[in-house]
């Protein structure tokens, strides 16, 4: 009897669980993975898993190869963290103590009380403890506050006052609070915003004189289109110079007339995301988590201009 030719499909299944097999060798869970399912013997639904986490390796590797970039396209580049490094393994390999059988490390007493209260901040790092000594010294150090008002060319195209009070009372002025942001003192209903819009960003339009910072927190200069997406180094450099002259952390929408394209939640958004992890800009009022994520742990406060 003529032996069975094995079919392209079955050669390529072979190949791939050939390839599953080095990946679980790489991460230490050969002999987890052989336990439950002998080699060849994976049902369809773990060779698919199995794959997924050997295209999730690959994709981290390349990653890794992108991070030695300067940085300055806002998700690469190095922190200058201090780091525990895994001698060059692409996969760190799992460690819990729970798969071997053995009794897991005893909870310390800083990890008891943030049980107990909640409070994370004992855990977290300042950025003397985070960052290389390098990275604090050429570090820009703000207070969290942005001291400056419109940028200068955007004030006197669009007729904007010179401060925040005279811009206010210019045009109508009233009381503000958060419940009637246009100080009118009525209520703003739902029936006039246009479909597809927010209460917030309809609200914010029609402050552009009168509050510059809550327009500009969620609307570029008129005539001049909203960018998304990376930053280039141009804006990064214009940030970072902007927050050395005029300091930041608040009123990010005062803050993002300085950078043209740009609105100033998304200011907000690259300040926590990137800036700060970076170490290009230290601010007392953020801490690190183990995971590089910066963290808010300063008052928590509310300001309308």
């Amino acid at each position: 009897m003529a032996k069975a030719k094995i079919s392209a499909y079955e050669q390529e299944r072979l190949e791939n669980i050939k390839q599953n097999r080095e990946l679980l060798l790489s991460l230490n869970l050969v002999g987890i993975s052989d336990s439950v399912y002998p080699l060849g013997s994976e049902p369809a639904g773990q060779r698919r898993i199995v794959n997924k986490a050997k295209r999730s390796a690959n994709s981290r590797a390349e990653k890794d190869d992108n991070d030695d970039d300067d940085g300055a396209w806002g998700g690469g580049g190095s922190s200058g963290r201090k780091s525990r490094s895994m001698c060059g393994m692409e996969v760190p390999a799992r460690r819990s103590k729970r798969l071997r059988g053995e009794s897991a490390e005893p909870t310390t007493e800083i990890e008891e009380r943030v049980v107990e209260t909640g409070d994370i901040s004992e855990l977290l790092l300042g950025a003397e403890s985070h960052f290389a000594t390098e990275v604090i010294s050429q570090a820009i150090k703000v207070e969290g506050h942005y001291r400056g008002w419109v940028e200068q060319g955007v004030m006197e195209r669009l007729g904007i006052q010179g401060n925040a009070t005279e811009a206010w009372e210019s045009e109508g002025g009233g009381k503000f609070s958060f419940k009637d942001p246009l100080g009118t003192g009525k209520k703003i209903s739902k029936k006039s915003v246009p479909t597809g819009q927010s209460v917030a960003k309809f609200v914010a339009s029609k402050l552009l004189k009168k509050n510059p910072n809550a327009f500009f927190y969620r609307h570029t200069e008129p005539g001049i289109e909203q960018w998304t997406g990376d930053w280039t180094e141009e804006e990064r450099l214009v940030f970072l110079r902007i927050a050395k002259d005029h300091g930041c952390g608040d009123k990010w929408g005062l803050f993002s007339t300085h950078i043209p394209h740009r609105v100033g939640y998304q200011c907000s958004n690259y300040y926590r995301q990137y800036v700060i992890p970076q170490g290009w800009i230290i601010d007392d009022n953020y801490r690190m988590d183990s995971s590089g994520h910066a963290v808010y742990v300063g008052k928590h406060k509310r300001g309308g201009m």
